[in-house]
């Protein structure tokens, strides 16, 4: 008879958490639209718990909150041996709330085209997801996608309803409606498996996926850098690597950092291989490996001065630019504020439709459904509506 642990179960949730596109419309009662990634990312972590708890092994295929090439998850997925792959997702028609009855709405299950185990895996899921929140079951559908097209064993994408659904909107960030689904798909990936499920009652022991033991050569090295801020000054079109395990092999490598991206937290640092790393946390708290080197990375805050970097952008009133936006959806020009704040700014300038201007970060602020693009104009640091700006990554 199987045993859970004999499985490894790959978990994807799709896109980033600021891939452009990837969110809901205005919503009033919020004051805000709401990112896919939001919802995808937790039903994801719910699902880990899930089936963490039902013995099984698990893998995060996008671990980082940035998007992951598609490429990257599965072939991280079908190198580590998954035996089933299952992406979270949340459908979008039109990009507008039509109103009740004009609106899409309602479930589906994707799989790759002619896939015997894909769909075998899909009716089990499907099973136990029509018997939670009333919605419109549209079916298990066959589509080339890349995520279960690519993936060697049975592979479903879900999506879990509708973003330009008023209602079904609001379930995005409802806590009781990602946790159930998350229990519904584990159910099914049991019922799949033809193992008992563990309700969240009932004490398991949890088995995280982990890779063959590396040898780290050196312990603990400096607490200088502990708790700061790592991020990637390296600029090469392939971005930097980091891992899973403490090495430099790319069999354990699971993402690539964009220049200006990086991890919030250093945990601390190793020498492994005759070089530095940083173990390193990213926001929901999973561990990562990435070199320490001064010429790829930097620390913030931390009391040395990294190497230059030739190809790096200088900074600019104390801030890195870390990419650009060109203006976009204007007629003529963007305004550049000098607060994020469409009604208590004043105007510094503008930025004609189609021109370049350099990027520091975003922010939500005030009064913009779209947040906002912090820029630097003149020298000075500005503020352009986020729907204006089309970004491109240095």
């Amino acid at each position: 008879m199987s045993k859970t642990s004999d499985y490894l179960i790959a978990l994807d949730d799709g896109h980033g958490i600021g891939t452009a596109g990837k969110r809901t419309p205005y919503i009033p009662s919020l004051g805000r639209q709401i990112r896919e990634n939001e919802f995808n990312a937790a039903v994801t972590f719910y699902l880990k718990e899930e089936l963490e708890r039902c013995g099984f092994k698990t893998l995060l295929t996008a671990p980082t909150d940035y998007d992951t090439p598609l490429i990257m998850r599965t072939n991280l997925a079908n190198s580590m041996g998954a035996d089933i792959l299952i992406s979270n997702h949340f459908n979008a028609m039109d990009g507008e709330f039509d109103g009740p009855g004009r609106d899409p709405e309602g479930m589906s299950i994707h799989i790759y085209p002619g896939a015997k185990n894909g769909r075998r895996l899909a009716e089990h899921v499907a099973k136990f997801l029509r018997q939670g929140t009333k919605q419109q079951f549209r079916g298990i559908v066959e589509q080339n996608l890349h995520m279960t097209r690519e993936f060697n064993r049975a592979a479903v994408l879900i999506e879990n309803g509708f973003m330009d659904n008023e209602r079904e909107a609001l379930l995005m960030l409802n806590e009781s409606y990602q946790r159930e689904c998350a229990r519904e798909q584990a159910q099914g990936v049991c019922d799949y498996f033809r193992v008992a499920y563990v309700p969240g009652d009932v004490k398991a022991p949890v088995k995280t996926v982990e890779a063959p033991k590396t040898e780290v050569k050196g312990e603990y090295v400096s607490n200088e850098v502990f708790g700061k801020r790592v991020e990637s000054i390296y600029k090469g079109s392939e971005g930097l690597d980091f891992y899973s395990k403490p090495t430099f092999s790319n069999r354990y490598r699971v993402g690539t950092l964009k220049y200006g991206y990086g991890f919030p937290t250093i945990v601390k640092k190793l020498k492994v291989e005759g070089a530095y790393m940083y173990e390193v946390k990213n926001s929901r708290g999973h561990k990562y490996y990435v070199t320490a080197a001064d010429e790829f990375v930097k620390v913030e805050g931390a009391s040395s001065k990294p190497k230059s970097n030739p190809e790096a952008k200088p900074k600019t009133n104390g801030q890195r630019a870390i990419g650009e936006i060109k203006i976009v959806n204007v007629n003529n020009a963007a305004i550049v504020q000098d607060r994020p704040d469409r009604k208590t700014s004043k105007n510094l300038g503008t930025v004609g439709k189609g021109k370049a201007i350099q990027v520091t970060g975003s922010v939500r602020g005030e009064n913009s459904s779209s947040g906002y693009w912090e820029v630097v104009y003149n020298g000075k640091r500005g503020f352009v509506t986020g729907e204006y700006g089309k970004y491109t990554a240095y």
